[in-house]
């Protein structure tokens, strides 16, 4: 009923709302931002209660947070057919991202978490890391290593952040993460291909 009502109180025209976003306006994505953000958080929450599920405001954030990078990054509204009314379409993408969250989530509940100094690439990683591990600051190291290279995934785009979070985080394979986010293979390898290319320059910067 509070989607039905969001969607009938907010019927105006978004054909030139979703243009402006596509041609990547920052007044119209503000426009947009402030137009939809509660129909996002309804829609995700719609969405885990349906299958019997609830999560913290933090996450709800998060997710609609996913949302939107989504849209902005990915151009998503280029192939949105019906641009007068986008309510109903952006309902829908909001609560499958909900339950992609919610998979990866329950997913990490049950992986024990590795470190990322030990598993962004082991052999590659062993390349930007001093020989010497004798060194009283070597700990310290690891750790000013390992923060580096969490704050190089947050900076990645939305999709291959995710991506390289599954892989290096919860040391999830390929062939599971093209399950999760049914994504063929083959596009899951190029982008944490990519990804991993972007970690390593920020390691060789690091370290220089």
């Amino acid at each position: 009923m509070l989607l039905f009502n969001f969607v009938t109180n907010n019927s105006e025209d978004d054909t030139n709302l979703v243009e402006g976003c596509i041609n990547k306006d920052l007044r119209a994505w503000a426009t947009f931002i402030k137009k939809y953000s509660n129909l996002i958080s309804i829609s995700i929450e719609n969405r885990l209660k349906k299958y019997g599920f609830s999560l913290p405001h933090q996450d709800i954030e998060d997710i609609r947070q996913n949302v939107l990078a989504s849209i902005w990054k990915d151009s998503k509204l280029e192939g949105v057919k019906n641009r007068n009314d986008i309510s109903y379409w952006l309902a829908i993408v909001a609560g499958n991202e909900a339950m992609m969250y919610l998979k990866i989530k329950r997913g990490q509940e049950t992986q024990k978490k590795i470190s990322l100094y030990d598993r962004v690439d082991e052999k590659e990683l062993a390349e930007f890391i001093p020989s010497d591990r004798s060194s009283p600051l070597d700990e310290l190291a690891r750790k000013e290593l390992s923060k580096k290279v969490k704050e190089a995934i947050e900076s990645l785009p939305a999709k291959e952040k995710l991506i390289i979070k599954l892989n290096v985080i919860y040391d999830k394979k390929y062939n599971d993460i093209a399950n999760i986010l049914d994504l063929p293979k083959g596009t899951v390898s190029s982008y944490i291909k990519r990804a991993k290319e972007r970690l390593k320059k920020v390691l060789k910067d690091f370290l220089q």
